[in-house]
């Protein structure tokens, strides 16, 4: 079932709410050589990215001499900058294109890695990753908006779930390939890490490249686009459900926030080697690596389930994380998340465009994005505060938060959910009526 935008029956006015509803706008099949370019240039910029996030707290903080509370403030200038670009960003690529911003987010993303290597003095990173977010907010909510208009309702969960297996890929390549460069780099000392900084820096500008050349927008998004109407407002396009993923997005990005500054810092208090860091990650990669078989289910089941059900595994991973000293509990928790977020994205992300509509799609994942990183940023600079008094239990309390956000929307998104699913059997009613008439 294709849909399309218009207003809710007696919302007509302008102030009123917009939503989705049934009506023929989108592709005739799921394009799926673009999206193989785009999973595939995913692949490349979050090997660059799974390098590189594990070491540089350890490098602010051994190489820069940066205290906790300092590492805290450079990982919160990524937020902010996301926080400030995405919801823009999102609705310009609305007007636009999608493609223009995928490609100079990239490139803004590979000029960024590229600064790591230009200083040690921790106040520039605050800048660099600054930069590093400006590209992250004009790629992801246009990335997110294309990889919708590629595919059809009855592929979109497994559009979005192949994406997101080979990000995850990358997430896995990145760390393994980052032990060998930090060695390269002379196994210690500033080079080391900077080899680390220059491959992300250099796979982010062949994307960037790549993608310039291969990427090419569906035919029926650019007639769309062609069609001038007035932009809603963000408040227009804020609905209950909207509202709803919004609070999802905020309450377990917090938690995202305060893991990222803390991780790798807990696990080195733990005695934790930098190679069992990246094991981590790896561990928790690699079961979402299956992904594409999250989508295919959600493309078949209940959405809100499946959404729900790892989301509430994920915010349990957390609490756990904080209140074992355990290393090899560690890598069995990351296996166990891993797979709740391989199940549950997919079908997230999909039931997230059902309830928007189509023309704003990059609109509400920039607003979706700018919750992201708002609840980001806070963690970010919380956490350093609550470390010096809680340890690890402040990665404890941020699943905690996280897991009271899912509480509170679950009403909210089933009962939208039952109504998106009633509309859907109305639709298959009527196209099969319409095959029996002729």
């Amino acid at each position: 079932m294709n849909t399309s935008v218009t207003s809710e029956p007696g919302r007509g006015r302008q102030d009123g709410p917009v939503t989705a509803v049934a009506a023929p706008l989108g592709p005739e099949r799921t394009q799926w050589f673009q999206l193989g370019v785009i999973s595939a240039a995913g692949f490349v910029v979050w090997s660059g990215f799974g390098a590189i996030l594990p070491y540089l707290p350890v490098f602010l903080q051994e190489q820069a001499h940066a205290s906790v509370w300092l590492i805290g403030v450079v990982a919160a200038f990524y937020y902010v900058g996301t926080m400030l670009f995405a919801a823009p960003l999102g609705r310009l690529s609305d007007s636009i294109g999608r493609k223009p911003m995928i490609v100079a987010g990239a490139a803004i993303y590979a000029l960024a890695c590229a600064l790591f290597i230009s200083t040690t003095h921790p106040a520039w990173f605050t800048v660099f990753r600054l930069l590093e977010g400006v590209g992250a907010a004009a790629i992801t909510p246009a990335s997110q908006a294309l990889v919708a208009e590629l595919s059809t309702e009855e592929n979109r969960s497994r559009a979005y779930g192949w994406l997101v297996t080979a990000q995850n890929g990358g997430l896995v390549a990145g760390p393994v390939l980052a032990v060998p460069l930090y060695n390269l780099g002379g196994g210690q000392g500033k080079w080391a890490f900077y080899t680390i900084f220059l491959f992300g820096s250099a796979l982010s500008a062949i994307t960037a490249v790549v993608l310039l050349f291969a990427v090419k927008e569906p035919e029926h998004a650019r007639r769309q686009r062609a069609v001038k109407v007035a932009h809603p407002s963000f408040r227009r396009l804020v609905t209950r459900p909207v509202a709803a993923f919004l609070v999802v997005a905020f309450t377990g990005h917090f938690a995202m926030g305060v893991w990222e500054v803390l991780w790798s810092l807990w696990l080195r208090h733990l005695g934790a080697s930098m190679s069992f860091i990246g094991y981590t990650w790896v561990a928790f990669s690699v079961p979402m690596l299956f992904s594409f078989l999250g989508g295919y289910l959600a493309d078949r089941y209940n959405r809100w389930v499946l959404m729900f059900s790892g989301y509430v595994v994920s915010a349990f991973a957390w609490i756990t994380y904080g209140v074992t000293t355990n290393l090899t509990l560690f890598i069995v928790v990351n296996v166990i998340e891993g797979f709740a977020m391989a199940w549950s994205y997919p079908a997230k992300a999909a039931f997230l465009v059902q309830v928007v509509p189509r023309r704003w799609l990059g609109s509400v994942q920039g607003l979706e994005q700018t919750s992201i990183q708002v609840a980001g940023l806070l963690g970010t600079l919380v956490a350093p505060v609550l470390y010096g008094y809680l340890s690890g239990y402040v990665i404890s309390i941020a699943g905690l938060v996280s897991l009271v956000g899912l509480i509170l929307t679950a009403p909210v998104l089933l009962t939208e959910w039952r109504r998106l699913s009633r509309g859907r059997e109305g639709c298959a009613l009527d196209r099969a009526g319409t095959e029996t008439d002729s």
